[in-house]
């Protein structure tokens, strides 16, 4: 193995254990609620520094990526991260507040400096994150999304394990907070989580693997069931629609979809009889209404499984036509009933449906001030700052100023609008949206043309279902570091297969003389599971512990 394979080789690894840090480690970084923003915010900034430092250094001294990973030239997503970085910087230079803006002290910490780390561990996940790494890495997500829904769970029934909500009421606001901050974190997070976890779970082989993504499939389905935020439900039934429509969708990834069914009605079920007999203090989730029918729901899965297990006989049916059509009419249908419920006079009421269907200034827990107050504060701007945004984290600062005297108390609890891209709008401009948009397209068409790669089709479900939750929630520090590095590797899945370099792997040929054919040794044994992963889980770990204690004094005066 050549010095620069070796390096490559050290690149690579650490490219794994900056992952694990993000999507694994920092999700269970806690400290005490009154500072969990800041507090996230500056250790997700310190990881994702010190790991793409480290990665740029190796790349220096002759660790380069494999060819095709960075083509500044002829890619597109790479183009479309400058235009996101550049319209981010630029309005920040222009902002209502600059330094506000650089730090984003007007809203969630989600200023420049995110927009310019996130680009940095984006470049540095794409240029040596390894292609074989979903299998352990979605497991290791698993176990961190099992252990957030325990905790969860654990503290809306007033379980508070690590004192975090100590000076705080907890039974009141334990639904709408949880132990690992605000629920809009807590959405984020399975957002993108669940999917790469039931993903895993769907295309299991053989009764191991089967039951190693089994269980942290059971407790995302005990996260449908807890999670009290509406963009969850929208996120997860987006990659559910794109996932029907796929040509790989067959009876039994609808099988493994019923076992997943079940698991969601079996704990709505249990949840719906402890808010009924043991605890009623605390939101609802919008599935968690679904309790009340988790008898007949929980035998309807069963009854497809026993179907389509035993009745078909070991053989896969193709269903992406059915799963097509019967997506074409859901959306059909979502979109016409919206229509008719907001703009034919006398549409009769649909029921508990109005409250999704007909949008005003009460539409998701006011949802729809936020949305119609960054509107018109968008259309009260001069035309250069319609181009280049108010600055990043100046939604609230610009809504005052459009305000005035009639700003009401409803307004001023409005420091984001819970809508990604009608804050990008306003904070960024048209220039900043467009910019964001052309990255988002740019790697999803590249994902539809290779969907069936490794790893590429959970990669895009989670993204799919992050950009649908982002249509009604915040973007935020604790979240987006983590979307972005999900970009990034999916673009390493959508590469061709790379050759081996691991000389402990690879297969050399060896030649007995002229004229005589090559023959190939004996492979070397690939190393264990636990062997390969252990290492860079640690360092994940360590790195998010260290860099914890780190940012509190880089950042010190951010406290």
């Amino acid at each position: 193995m050549t010095q620069t394979q070796q390096l490559r080789r050290l690149a690579a690894q650490s490219a794994t254990a900056f992952l694990v840090a993000a999507l694994c480690a920092f999700p269970l970084y806690i400290d005490k609620f009154s500072n969990l923003g800041v507090v996230k915010f500056t250790g997700i900034c310190t990881v994702s520094w010190a790991f793409a430092l480290w990665l740029g250094a190796l790349a220096v001294v002759g660790a380069k990526p494999m060819p095709g990973r960075l083509p500044w030239k002829t890619d597109p997503g790479l183009g479309a991260l400058g235009a996101v970085t550049a319209s981010g910087v630029l309005s920040t230079v222009l902002s209502l507040s600059p330094a506000a803006s650089f730090w984003g002290l007007g809203s969630y910490y989600g200023g420049c400096m995110m927009v310019l780390f996130t680009a940095a561990g984006y470049l540095a996940v794409r240029a040596f994150a390894p292609q074989k790494i979903l299998n352990g890495l979605t497991f290791c997500v698993g176990v961190a999304t099992a252990i957030v829904t325990v905790l969860y769970v654990l503290n809306i029934f007033n379980i508070d394990l690590i004192g975090t909500y100590a000076d705080t009421a907890v039974v009141e606001r334990a639904q709408f907070f949880s132990t690992l901050g605000q629920k809009n974190f807590c959405s984020g997070f399975m957002a993108f989580a669940l999917p790469l976890v039931f993903y895993a779970f769907l295309v299991a082989r053989g009764v191991r693997h089967t039951l190693f993504y089994g269980v942290p499939a059971f407790f995302g389905g005990l996260a449908l069931a807890v999670v009290d935020a509406e963009g969850l439900t929208l996120g997860i039934g987006a990659a559910v629609l794109v996932l029907i429509c796929q040509k790989n969708f067959t009876t039994r990834t609808l099988r493994r979809l019923a076992v997943i069914g079940a698991f969601f009605f079996f704990h709505a079920g249990w949840m719906q009889y402890m808010r009924t007999h043991v605890y009623t203090q605390g939101g609802k989730p919008m599935l968690a209404a679904l309790g009340h029918v988790a008898q007949l729901g929980f035998t309807v899965c069963l009854t497809v499984w026993v179907v389509l297990r035993f009745a078909l006989r070991g053989r896969e049916l193709p269903l992406y036509k059915l799963g097509r059509a019967l997506a074409a009419v859901i959306v059909l249908g979502a979109a016409v009933l919206t229509l008719l419920a907001n703009f034919m006079p006398g549409f009769p009421s649909l029921g508990r449906l109005d409250d999704l269907l007909v949008f005003n200034d009460d539409w998701g827990t006011y949802r729809g001030t936020a949305w119609r107050i960054t509107a018109e504060s968008w259309l009260a701007q001069p035309v250069w700052r319609k181009l280049f945004g108010v600055g990043p984290g100046m939604m609230h600062t610009a809504v005052a100023q459009w305000a005035g005297a009639d700003i009401t108390e409803r307004m001023r609890t409005f420091y984001a609008a819970h809508n990604e891209y009608l804050e990008l709008l306003l904070t960024t401009g048209v220039a900043g949206l467009a910019a964001w948009l052309w990255f988002v397209i740019a790697h999803l068409r590249k994902a539809a043309h290779n969907w069936l790669r490794p790893g590429v089709a959970p990669v895009t479900l989670a993204l799919v279902s992050y950009l649908a939750h982002a249509v009604i929630s915040i973007r935020v520090s604790m979240i987006f570091p983590e979307i972005m590095l999900l970009f990034a590797l999916l673009q390493v899945f959508c590469l061709p297969p790379e050759p081996e370099e691991n000389s402990a792997t690879a297969e050399k040929p060896v030649r007995y003389g002229k004229g005589k054919k090559t023959k190939s040794a004996e492979p070397v044994q690939q190393p264990g599971l636990l062997r390969q992963w252990l290492p860079p889980i640690v360092a994940g770990i360590a790195m998010m512990a260290v860099c914890g204690v780190v940012s509190r004094v880089i950042f010190g005066f951010l406290f």
